[in-house]
């Protein structure tokens, strides 16, 4: 594991519950089937950032040596007497001090959080049966936004500090490296679906290279259906990260935006440019204005896999999680908006 990862130090905890329900496109799964899988699921998060701040300063090594079992996967290539040299140098650093203490503050318990990976984990061994469920460790990254949530196999890596909510007034001091739009995302309720579009990778195939407009929009699509069969009770506002007005302004304009793609030939284009306007990170699509919201392609894309979803009931939604023929996918979808 990279040495960057033990920089870290952390913790998690309260993620907001009472998130409006919404109709679903996706077929809900069979609950008692789900409930046994809960039952046989235990999700316990490790702290690593608690876990280093408890060590008595006289004895940071004898504590460093027996955090090593459940923690060296923080220490990368280090050895252990390396550790906690960089250890002793982070615990003194006056800047992740701050962090720590509003860390513990806004996450003074992980119970919550724990319940809400446990559920989100049983639905994805209900689709997936051959999945892995991965270890969850907390820590604080001082506020390194370019590594953000990190997951391997069979870790998952959430960086606290980037959670504390978008006015935290350390954040003052990215300054404009990080946009206010993604900066939004720096909140509580943003922990699970931000790990969860982590770990969809693992389950979602993609077209290896030469991709159009069409391949872009249909992945980034799979990616937000993967995050609503998982998250069922979380609203789209926090499945498609934007405020909740623009993806009412998507919805009004579906009809429009999906007439203007066809009418300019964007759907088979391989124009780097189009690509990103439409698919890439932003406050909004610069073709459709300020009242649209970033990334108008992959919402299209996450229309056209719950219409294939709704059209073709016969089939398991992994079978669209596997197909890498976009082409197929939006003939199969019978895709079409209402104005």
């Amino acid at each position: 594991m990279r040495k960057y990862i033990f920089l870290g130090i952390l913790i998690v905890g309260v993620l907001f519950s009472a998130c409006k329900q919404k109709p679903k496109t996706p077929p809900a799964p069979k609950k008692s089937e789900v409930k046994e899988i809960q039952k046989q699921l235990q999700v316990n998060i490790k702290r690593y950032e608690q876990a280093l701040y408890n060590i008595p300063k006289d004895s940071l090594e004898n504590g460093m040596k027996a955090l090593e079992a459940d923690y060296a996967c923080f220490w990368g290539d280090f050895t252990l007497q390396e550790a906690v040299q960089l250890t002793k140098y982070h615990l003194e650093d006056k800047s992740y001090k701050p962090l720590y203490e509003a860390v513990q503050k806004q996450f003074p318990d992980l119970t919550n959080l724990e319940k809400q990976f446990a559920e989100a984990f049983s639905l994805l061994l209900y689709y997936f049966s051959d999945a892995a469920v991965p270890q969850i460790y907390t820590f604080i990254s001082g506020l390194d936004y370019e590594n953000f949530v990190m997951y391997y196999p069979d870790r998952l890596f959430i960086p606290l500090d980037l959670f504390l909510g978008k006015d935290y007034k350390l954040y003052k001091q990215l300054g404009a490296n990080v946009p206010q739009f993604i900066k939004r995302r720096f909140s509580t309720e943003y922990i699970l679906p931000t790990c969860l579009g982590e770990i969809s990778y693992k389950y979602i195939s993609a077209k290896p290279q030469n991709s159009n407009l069409l391949d872009a929009m249909i992945l980034e699509g799979k990616f937000l259906l993967f995050l609503e069969l998982l998250l069922p009770n979380f609203p789209d506002s926090l499945i498609f990260p934007f405020p909740q007005e623009k993806i009412e302004w998507a919805k009004e304009n579906e009809a429009d935006i999906w007439a203007d793609f066809i009418q300019k030939n964007y759907l088979y284009s391989r124009d780097k440019t189009v690509i990103r306007k439409l698919v890439g990170e932003a406050a909004f699509t610069s073709y459709y204005g300020g009242n649209s919201p970033g990334r108008i392609g992959a919402w299209i894309g996450w229309r056209i896999c719950r219409s294939w979803v709704e059209k073709n009931p016969q089939k398991k939604i992994t079978e669209l999680f596997a197909e890498i023929d976009a082409q197929k996918i939006l003939a199969e979808s019978k895709y079409k908006p209402k104005k």
